[in-house]
């Protein structure tokens, strides 16, 4: 898409499928509608990282966020949840 010139088109399909992906994972961790809510937020980020890596032409700022949250996640399941 971003060679027919509909980079911002790319990027909100991008992040879709990127929430619906995650969205799958995280449905057998919560309730029904809850689910669906932590979805809005990973469609937000998508946004954020896709704009990235659009308008900077690189990856690598996208990918180190990406593990930055990831590594959030880690912290606050062992701190909460184990």
């Amino acid at each position: 898409m971003q060679k027919l010139g509909m980079k911002k088109g790319a990027v909100w399909i991008s992040s879709f499928f990127y929430s619906l992906y995650h969205g799958g994972v995280l449905l057998p961790l919560f309730e029904f509608p809850y689910s669906l809510l932590v979805c809005l937020p990973i469609f937000a980020v998508g946004i954020v990282w896709g704009w990235m890596a659009s308008n900077h032409g690189s990856l690598w700022g996208s990918i180190l966020s990406h593990a930055m949250a990831d590594a959030g996640i880690i912290v606050l399941y062992l701190k909460y949840v184990l």
